[in-house]
């Protein structure tokens, strides 16, 4: 009995030492618990949100179609006129743990998600740090810095959900492949997978992140090998996110995504003046411009470059902060404008996105510089340095902002904060280089300094917003239009009508806001609504100066186009003229108007005629992926859908070629008499990405136990 006691005590011990570490780790998550029922908003006067923009629209018909419809949604019917589904990233369909918010009420299961990866991530930084031999003090330190990372709120406030879930993973790939070179493991592949289908965008930096330390910190004798390991744990990632890999490559090279222009690529880069923000905190800033990490993780960063200059580490985070630095000002700095025009780089938006890696790196160095002070590790030569180094900072700091009060033409609440913190830290961490503090005590102040920092900028950085009141935008257009009888979509030039309100009330929208666009659609809809296509957008119709309420106001839509494409309604901020565009009245801040050139959603052009002569067709199923349409006569049958591959189409049994009419819709060619027609989804992408993907799987699973026999003989 004793003895199975002194077996169980340690393994007890260990179990509820890592118990305490998670409880660490998730107390400064429940600044976040207050409100995590509604929609975080930038702040109060902000008008939109991705996560009630894209993710809950999307999220509400991904729950619709898997527990009410009992399918597997392919294509979608939203926004755009359709668009193929499981081809975009946003959709969420492809990444599994996101698929355990759609068992809450939304957005709460959003919110509650979010928490769980940042904790994830937190995690993952102190198990990284830990098999670095850093203390489990410093390595919390690490954990809850990169959790309150002001950047991961600043985007969190923007409703960037996709980004939220894949950036925690990082530290988790950077873990898998120390695990996998020793033992031959595909965690790597696997992680760096699960990357990509949270957030394909992130999937590029987090690969070049640990590519670039798998090489940094090994000899250069080995690169040969590592080059070739690389090569391999990347084709397994890639077979194993196939079934999104492969129909999103599809999706963007038919999307107006794949024809952006170097300007398009470096949007947002980031203007020099902002790297002030080092320094200074920017309450309530623009998220892609975030770059505080908290004044003392800054002090703490310069201490560990400074004293562990020789530590491989602690060099591959400082040039990964430099280097990401450097991509992150785009188009401020003439070599990276050529970068951008290379394959591949071309497709990502928004440089500054690289900050991200700066916090990371700011506050894993910062890590080891607890490390080092905890234990007062420190030479006379890096003493001096360090100590020099900290009373420049505290000078520049104070200067600065003196400057700016001297001057008095911004506001200086921002610089005295960053000022005081910024001496606080030098003198708080110049204490313990004097040894005039305790370990204890020195490691309380110092996380008091740093939680009052990081919680002051992350708070002010994002606002939730009740559901009812999100969800009540455009709702009395909502509910007239819901009350209609008949199948048609609803175009809006001004954004009236909100993709969650429509989602919420099951309406179709010819405009939308999505990252992929088919070209196809874009160039129709630009005759369609009349608004000029100037470079890549998000919106459709773009949005020239970001003010959807009077942007448009001198372009009037071509209402024939937008009947084609079954647009009986439109909901507009601004009067419409045209004879076509019939006045129904006031709903709120927006009217409604009745398309009167507007078509069914088929209807069969008879050789010879013109196309409303014979309308003798009807639609008796419909559903997003297949769609069965009664038709008689002969002439080409055209279907009010957007044509994509995949579509495919069968004429009494017999499948016939697809005819695209206007160069967008779905048509075919039919004889005289009665006919039965079925239009279906069947992307052949899709079918080899998830065929590949369960090979792999298959791969694994097989190597993995011929491994676990080889080491059990």
């Amino acid at each position: 009995m004793l003895a199975i006691d002194h077996k169980v005590t340690p393994l007890f011990r260990r179990y509820l030492h890592r118990a305490l570490i998670v409880i660490l780790l998730a107390l400064p998550l429940l600044v976040m618990i207050p409100g995590a029922d509604g929609f975080p908003y930038p702040n109060d006067a902000a008008r939109y949100t991705d996560m009630a923009i894209s993710h809950y629209p999307n999220a509400i018909y991904l729950r619709r179609a898997l527990f009410q419809e009992g399918r597997l949604p392919l294509w979608s019917p939203n926004i755009l006129s359709g668009a193929p589904f499981s081809a975009n990233p946003l959709a969420g369909m492809w990444y599994p743990p996101g698929w355990l918010a759609l068992t809450l009420p939304l957005p709460l299961g959003f919110n509650l998600l979010i928490m769980a990866h940042l904790l994830w991530g937190g995690i993952g930084v102190y198990r990284l740090l830990r098999r670095d031999g850093l203390s489990p003090m410093a390595a919390v330190f690490g954990g809850v810095g990169f959790e309150l990372l002001p950047k991961l709120f600043a985007h969190f406030g923007a409703g960037h959900v996709s980004l939220l879930y894949a950036l925690p993973w990082t530290p988790w790939l950077l873990i898998a492949a120390r695990h996998s070179r020793r033992n031959q493991t595909w965690w790597e592949a696997a992680t760096l997978a699960m990357i990509f289908l949270a957030d394909p965008r992130w999937s590029a930096y987090a690969g070049l992140l640990w590519a670039a330390e798998s090489f940094f910190t090994t000899k250069p004798r080995e690169w040969l090998h590592i080059g070739f390991h690389l090569i391999r744990q990347i084709f397994m990632a890639f077979l194993l996110a196939a079934p999104l890999a492969l129909p999103l490559w599809e999706f963007t090279r038919l999307s107006s995504r794949a024809t952006m222009g170097v300007q398009d690529v470096l949007t947002h880069s980031l203007p020099p003046g902002r790297l002030l923000g080092f320094f200074y905190p920017d309450w309530g800033g623009f998220h892609e411009y975030m770059l505080y990490g908290g004044q003392a993780a800054l002090v703490l960063c310069v201490v560990a470059w400074l004293s562990e200059s020789r530590n491989q580490r602690v060099r591959y985070w400082m040039m990964t902060a430099l280097l990401a630095c450097f991509w992150a000002l785009g188009s401020y700095l003439p070599p990276i404008t050529w970068l951008a025009r290379l394959p591949g780089i071309n497709l990502l938006r928004v440089p500054s996105r690289s900050l991200f890696l700066v916090g990371m790196a700011i506050i894993i160095s910062a890590a080891y510089a607890v490390d080092r002070l905890s234990k007062s590790a420190f030479d006379p030569v890096s003493h001096r340095r360090v100590g020099l180094a900290m009373t420049g900072l505290a000078a520049f700091s104070l200067a600065f902002t003196g400057g700016v009060l001297l001057l008095g033409r911004l506001a200086p609440a921002n610089f005295i904060w960053g000022s005081a913190v910024m001496l606080i830290s030098v003198i708080w961490i110049h204490l313990r280089l004097q040894h005039r503090l305790i370990t204890s005590v020195w490691l309380a102040g110092l996380a008091v300094v740093c939680l009052a920092d990081w919680l002051m900028i992350d708070l002010s950085l994002f606002v939730y917003r009740p559901p009812n009141v999100t969800l009540a935008e455009g709702k009395s257009a909502a509910e007239y239009l819901a009350s209609q009888s008949g199948r048609f979509r609803v175009y809006s030039p001004s954004y009236s009508l909100p993709q969650q309100t429509a989602a919420l009330y099951g309406l179709e929208l010819a405009d939308g806001v999505d990252p992929l666009q088919l070209k196809s659609y874009v160039d129709y809809m630009e005759r369609a609504t009349g608004v000029p296509q100037s470079g890549y957008s998000v919106t459709m119709p773009p949005f020239a100066n970001a003010d959807p309420d009077s942007d448009n106001t001198r372009y009037l839509p071509d209402a024939e186009r937008l009947g084609k494409l079954n647009v009986a309604y439109l909901v507009s901020a601004f009067e419409l003229s045209g004879q076509e565009f019939e006045f129904i009245g006031w709903f709120d801040s927006a009217r409604i108007y009745h398309n009167l050139a507007w078509q069914p959603r088929v209807w069969i052009q008879a050789e010879r005629s013109s196309p409303n002569d014979e309308r003798d067709s009807q639609i008796i199923e419909w559903k997003p992926e297949r769609i069965e349409v009664q038709a008689q006569g002969a002439g080409i049958l055209t279907l009010s859908e957007v044509y994509y591959p995949g579509w495919r189409v069968w004429v009494d049994g017999v499948e016939k070629p697809i005819v695209v009419v206007d160069g967008l819709l779905r048509a075919v060619q039919l004889s005289a008499g009665d006919h039965r027609v079925i239009f279906a989804f069947r992307p052949l992408s899709l079918y080899l990405g998830v065929t590949l993907c369960a090979m792999a799987w298959l791969f694994i699973l097989v190597s993995g136990w011929l491994n676990l026999r080889g080491r059990e003989r």
